[in-house]
């Protein structure tokens, strides 16, 4: 204390510090929802709203990020649960997922049968069958999309513990509240799963890196494997989880026998896992009925049910410059679309993937190339990417631990959740 009663500098900075990216977090999830002409509202999320300058303060004066942690994810999956209408279906997904199941489970086969609740003439992969099986059989198929959600806050918090810092919090502010995550969570698409599925698969990995853990690479191919069976549009990330993994000197070492050991690079684990995977849910449907179920999966490059429309290159262009590509560039649009996306994940593989953080961004890079470049691409689609995306800054501080930073962590004041 000096003579004004006040704290030295380096203690004041010290406590300032402490909860800087929590506090940041609470402020984002309060601007973004305050600031939103979305009325009429239910009463209590009128009262969580308001509740939130509170947590501020709480979070400011006890200089514990742990305060606002447990108000983002409970505010994250109230405010979802509060806002859920089960009368009404944004998008047509889920009902068509429902329909897919009630009709397995009647021995019809999903892939080629005309759904009745929508005018899309085709289902979704086979990983969504397993996904919201669940909450099919207890008649709430939309709260698995609302459980997702909750996965990827809590899986920021979980981050947030280990890497000793509140930055993860910012991330856990912006995805707990932002309006069209939340709408998206409730909606009856199933972009939020996606995106949960490709960040819990991702945090896997890192985890599994951190810890040299053969288990949790196992856990994360198994994830990606149902990743990859749940949505198409998550193929880019995986070739890029994979190069990442060819560049780390790890191999996993199996024993057969009492005399017999083998040793398997990561890499090649996880893409056999992962891929097998895929091959195990995939195959029955395949055999199931050949034709119908290739003309399902390949239905989006079809312009009847995806003309030119959305966040898109080709969109603005039309509304730019009356420029229609689809007359010009015909049906090869979906051919240019997919080649610009694998030129960009070639490019940056071999750029070098070394890191996580240039893995994801890899694989985020060619992801968007794909949806820019896509004739129909609906906004919700980027809540597939969203949670990944977030991860990014904090991918490589992940895959190393505490001890192991020694003197960069010392350097640095702790932001820890716990502290």
């Amino acid at each position: 204390m000096n003579l004004l009663g006040e704290p030295p500098v380096d203690s004041e900075k010290k406590v300032s510090r402490r909860a800087d990216g929590a506090l940041l977090g609470l402020a984002i999830a309060f601007f973004i929802l305050a600031s939103t002409p979305s009325d009429p509202r239910p009463l209590a999320e009128y009262a969580m709203i308001l509740l939130l300058p509170a947590a501020i303060v709480a979070t400011a004066v006890t200089g514990r990020p742990l305060v606002a942690v447990v108000s983002l994810i409970v505010f994250g999956v109230v405010v979802r649960l509060l806002n859920l209408n089960h009368a009404v279906f944004g998008s047509d997904v889920l009902l068509v997922t429902r329909e897919a199941l009630h009709g397995l489970f009647h021995g019809t086969n999903p892939y080629g049968h005309e759904y009745v609740v929508s005018t899309n003439p085709y289902a979704y992969p086979p990983g969504n069958l397993l996904y919201y099986l669940p909450g099919f059989l207890l008649s709430d198929i939309r709260g698995t999309e609302i459980a997702s959600a909750a996965m990827v806050l809590i899986g920021f918090a979980w981050i947030s513990l280990l890497i000793r810092n509140d930055g993860p919090i910012v991330a856990l502010g912006l995805y707990a509240a932002a309006p069209p995550l939340m709408a998206l969570a409730i909606d009856g698409s199933n972009d939020t799963s996606a995106g949960a599925l490709l960040f819990l698969s991702t945090l896997a990995l890192l985890l599994a890196r951190r810890w040299v853990s053969s288990g949790l690479l196992l856990t994360s191919a198994l994830l990606m494997g149902e990743t990859l069976a749940f949505k198409q549009y998550i193929l880019p990330f995986w070739p890029a989880m994979i190069a990442y993994l060819e560049a780390q000197v790890w191999t996993i070492s199996f024993a057969v026998g009492k005399s017999r050991r083998f040793d398997i690079p990561a890499w090649g684990v996880y893409a056999g896992v992962s891929g097998g995977y895929l091959c195990l849910v995939t195959l029955p449907f395949l055999i199931w009925s050949p034709g119908a179920f290739i003309d399902d999966q390949l239905a989006w490059s079809e312009v009847a049910i995806h003309p030119i429309a959305g966040w898109n290159v080709w969109a603005f262009l039309l509304r730019w410059q009356g420029w229609d590509a689809q007359a010009t560039l015909g049906n090869s649009l979906p051919s240019i679309d997919i080649t610009l996306a694998t030129a960009t994940l070639v490019f940056g593989i071999l750029a070098g993937v070394r890191t996580p953080s240039r893995a994801i961004t890899v694989g985020a890079a060619a992801w968007f190339v794909l949806m820019l470049f896509a004739r129909w691409t609906t906004f919700a689609y980027f809540a597939g990417v969203a949670p990944v995306v977030l991860l990014i800054p904090f991918a490589d501080r992940l895959i190393t631990r505490r001890e192991e930073a020694g003197a960069t962590e010392t350097r640095e004041p702790a932001h820890s959740i716990s502290s």
